[in-house]
C-alpha cells in the first residue's frame, strides 16, 4: 500500500471516529433532555402528601404551615424549607419531610404535647410540661388535657415560659401521668400549694398535698387507675398524701 493511500485511510478513521464521537454527545444531549422533560413532567408532581404523628395539630394545619402548593414537581420540593416551616411553630417539636417517588410526600411531625389549661387575663393558655404556653384561646370549646384552676396567668402569652413553683409541679406531675390517666383527669386546683387537689371526669377527688415528690405521685396514680379499673365511679377519694396511698369508696 501506497504512502498516499495509508494517508487517505488515516483520515477516513479520523472523519469515522470524529462521527462517532458527535454521535455520542448527540446521544447523549438527547438522553439528557429526555430525562430533564421525564424529570420535569405531570408524572413526578405531588399527587398524595402523607402526615403522621400529628395528634394535637390538623392536617390542614401542617399542609398551611409547609406550604407545599396545588402541583409542584417532587424534585422542585424544598424538603429542609418544608422541615425548618414546621419546626419553627411552637407546638412543633421536630419533624421530617421526606420524598417517595414518583408524587408521594411523606411528612412527619413530633409534637410538643399539651398538658393542661391555666386561665390568663385574655382566656385560656395551653401549656406543654416545661410550663411553655402553646396556644391561647378566649374560650374553650372542649377540654383536651385538664384545667389547672386557683391560678391566673396573666399576660402569659404564645411563646412564654410561665415562672410558677407550683403550676410548674404539676404540669411534672401531669407529664408523669399515662394517657389512659390523665385523660381522667378534668381539673387540678393549687390554690393552695400545700393542698394541691385533682377532680376525675368521675368527680373523684385525689388529694396530693403538697408540690413536692408529685412525679412520684403521678406513677402512684397511674397504678391506682390500672387497679381499680371499672370501680372508678364507686370511689370517692384517693388520698396521694401518705407513702401508702388511701381509697375512700362511697357508702351504699
Amino acid at each position: 500500500m501506497g504512502t498516499t493511500e495509508r494517508l487517505k485511510d488515516a483520515r477516513d478513521e479520523r472523519k469515522a471516529l470524529a462521527v462517532k464521537r458527535l454521535l455520542s454527545v448527540i446521544m447523549v444531549f438527547v438522553v439528557l433532555i429526555a430525562c430533564y422533560l421525564f424529570i420535569n413532567s405531570s408524572f413526578f408532581s405531588v399527587g398524595t402528601v402523607i402526615i403522621q404523628g400529628n395528634k394535637y395539630i390538623s392536617n390542614e394545619e401542617v399542609l398551611a404551615i409547609v406550604g407545599i402548593p396545588g402541583k409542584i414537581n417532587i424534585f422542585r420540593l424544598d424538603t429542609r424549607d418544608a422541615k425548618s416551616r414546621l419546626v419553627k411553630d411552637l407546638r412543633v417539636a421536630d419533624a421530617e419531610v421526606v420524598r417517595k417517588f414518583p408524587a408521594t410526600v411523606v411528612i412527619s411531625v413530633k409534637e410538643r404535647q399539651p398538658y393542661a389549661y391555666a386561665a390568663t387575663s385574655y382566656g385560656f393558655a395551653e401549656l406543654d410540661e416545661k410550663g411553655i404556653v402553646l396556644a391561647a384561646f378566649k374560650t374553650l370549646k372542649q377540654l383536651n388535657v385538664p384545667i389547672i384552676t386557683g391560678v391566673n396567668l396573666g399576660n402569659a402569652y404564645i411563646g412564654d415560659c410561665v415562672d410558677n413553683p407550683a403550676l410548674q409541679a404539676t404540669l411534672s406531675y401531669l407529664a408523669g401521668l399515662s394517657e389512659n390517666s390523665l385523660n381522667q383527669l378534668s381539673e387540678v386546683n393549687i390554690s393552695d400549694p400545700l393542698q394541691i387537689r385533682a377532680l376525675t371526669i368521675n368527680s373523684v377527688q385525689i388529694r396530693l398535698g403538697t408540690q413536692d415528690h408529685l412525679f412520684d405521685k403521678a406513677v402512684k396514680t397511674n397504678q391506682i387507675m390500672g387497679e381499680i379499673g371499672d370501680k372508678k365511679s364507686l370511689a370517692e377519694s384517693i388520698d396521694m398524701r401518705y407513702a401508702t396511698p388511701y381509697i375512700k369508696f362511697k357508702s351504699n
